[in-house]
């Protein structure tokens, strides 16, 4: 992404439409939104030529003069680097993985894979694949790595049910090593998109030997082929990687790199402007103006592809349920003033009524947004189940904990007595598992996993049984949509189910969108080599770097 100093042209639309009868049940229609489909890549089939190793971003220029160390500052809690449990998620895990470890392939940019471990791969129905492997390729523990490696992690992966290594290989129905470095996968069924599941940080590649000499301890996970070693962990505190000199690829531009994890907003400036790090994912808003306004440092600029929503738990009590209600809770809402008070200008509201990311392949624009509109608001209320009961909002990060006061307030106009509860990420998370027999919780305000995928964000974030399902979706019609979506290869086709999933979130109202976040990261200047996307969980600092000869003076190591 391109780099920002002094200012960030925000293009802010927002397109209000009137909003649809609907009923408590599940009998309520309206008319479909009529618009156009959002770009997506597709996949084709056919064997792959053997495809260099891309470049990780900017790379550095011959002969600069590189620093050996770089500090990062996250505000998520990383657990664990290790997908086959379920603390194994997070973006700073995944930007982590993808410097600790391997996957078959790697998605520089969406719908585009290169090689990793696999350098070539064929199929010709996408139920039958075969891969053939890297011979060079050695894990940090002194293994070298063969195709019986690949079979065990996705045999371990079916062992772990509910982990979010088993939520990609678990379509895998057979898979065999037929050579010491070619293995050949059968699926259940076709499935179009299997390269993206096999892109994705959950299927990266661990060592066995590290689970069955350190199985009890959780950190066995942290044994890869990547371009770093582990060499200190403490949960929830820090990170320290090495450059593994012995890495395939060749070695990294930067020797070591740390990890921190910062809840405290005010720390986390004060290390940036003191030179105790020097890249931060997370300022709040005012932060942000700061450094992008200092000659020191440089701000990159994201617009991330998942929403900011309001979810409703969609497995609820009968107030949750209440279709009524939901749309009384969405015409009750100022996305505009709910967004600027969150985050100001590094947020943008919704343009449509569609929570769909904007990156997120086959999207139908101009979806009908639902009005702020107090009066109609009141209106679905009355009609709804809602008795004066306290409905609970729970949510966590400085900006969401700002809007869901602001909501606090907006739904107390209408008559919707709200209590916010707020926690750390971690609790967030365990709270808001798909579990079917929770219907004790009700909102909550968080980022919704939309993938630029369609298939993986729906696959990731709608599908039972899968831990990341937070807004706890478990309904026969959109999970065979989602099931059908995964079976079919044209694309027309698969643009059409697509839009019948978005046309049934639309009359469902499971969760409704807020904002979409303008992530900045603020940097000291000379840091290059950071490869972001639309999706934070594909960001790779693989290649990340420091020139000291553009660094600041007083910020030097």
């Amino acid at each position: 992404m391109k780099k920002v100093k002094k200012s960030i042209a925000l293009l802010i639309v927002l397109v209000m439409g009137l909003g649809l009868l609907a009923a408590c049940g599940s009998g309520d229609t309206g008319p479909a939104a009529d618009g156009g489909t959002g770009t997506g890549a597709g996949t084709g089939g056919g064997e792959t030529p053997v495809p260099t190793v891309p470049e990780v971003g900017d790379a550095p220029v011959d002969g600069a003069n590189l620093a050996d160390h770089i500090d990062l500052i996250v505000d998520t809690a990383l657990q664990i680097v290790n997908p086959f449990t379920l603390a194994g998620t997070g973006a700073p895990v995944a930007w982590a993985s993808f410097m600790i470890l391997d996957r078959l392939l790697e998605q520089p940019e969406p719908g585009v894979f290169a090689a990793q471990l696999a350098v070539r791969w064929y199929t010709e129905d996408y139920q039958h694949f075969r891969f053939y492997l890297r011979d060079d390729v050695y894990f940090h523990n002194g293994d070298h790595f063969t195709a019986e490696d690949v079979v065990w992690n996705v045999e371990f992966a079916h062992a772990n049910p509910g982990s979010p290594a088993f939520g990609r290989w678990r379509f895998v129905d057979t898979i065999t090593a037929v050579d010491t470095y070619v293995i050949e996968i059968v699926l259940t069924e076709p499935h179009v998109d299997f390269f993206f599941d096999i892109a994705n940080y959950y299927t990266s590649i661990h060592s066995p030997r590290a689970f069955y000499e350190s199985q009890d301890d959780p950190t066995w996970g942290h044994i890869g082929t990547g371009p770093f070693r582990v060499v200190g962990f403490s949960s929830n505190d820090f990170l320290s990687l090495e450059r593994f000199d012995e890495y395939w690829g060749g070695p990294a531009p930067t020797r070591s790199i740390t990890m921190w994890t910062i809840p405290e907003m005010a720390t986390r400036t004060v290390m940036l402007q003191n030179g105790e790090a020097q890249v931060s994912f997370s300022m709040t808003p005012e932060d942000l103006d700061f450094f992008e306004d200092s000659p020191d440092f440089q701000t990159f600029v994201v617009r991330l592809n998942p929403p900011i929503i309001l979810g409703f738990n969609n497995q609820g009590d009968e107030i949750m349920m209440c279709r009524y209600f939901r749309r009384a809770v969405a015409h009750a809402l100022n996305t505009e003033d709910i967004s600027l008070a969150a985050m100001g200008r590094w947020a943008q509201p919704p343009w449509d009524g569609n929570f769909w990311g904007p990156e997120t392949q086959f999207r139908l624009e101009n979806m009908p947004q639902r009005a702020f509109d107090l009066e109609l608001a009141r209106y679905y209320l009355d009609r709804s189940v809602y008795n004066g009961e306290t409905i609970e909002i729970m949510t966590a990060v400085h900006y969401n904990i700002r809007a869901s006061e602001f909501i606090q307030l907006l739904l107390g106009d209408v008559g919707i007595n709200v209590n916010v509860e707020t926690t750390d990420i971690s609790g967030f998370i365990e709270a808001h598992r798909f579990d079917p027999e929770d219907d004790s919780r009700q909102m909550h305000i968080f980022a919704v996993g939309m993938l630029p995928v369609a298939l993986q964000a729906m696959r990731t974030t709608f599908y039972p049984g899968i831990g990341t399902n937070r807004l706890n979706i478990n309904n026969d019609y959109l999970t065979g949509l989602i099931d059908e979506l995964a079976a079919t290869i044209e694309p027309d086709a698969r643009r059409d189910i697509a839009h019948q999933i978005q046309e049934f979130f639309w009359e469902d109202i499971p969760a409704i969108p807020l904002w979409w976040r303008l992530q900045g990261i603020p940097a000291v200047n000379g840091i290059g080599g950071m490869r972001l996307s639309a999706d934070q969980f594909n960001y790779c600092l693989r290649g990340i770097f420091w020139d000291l000869d553009q660094a600041p003076a007083h910020l030097m190591p």
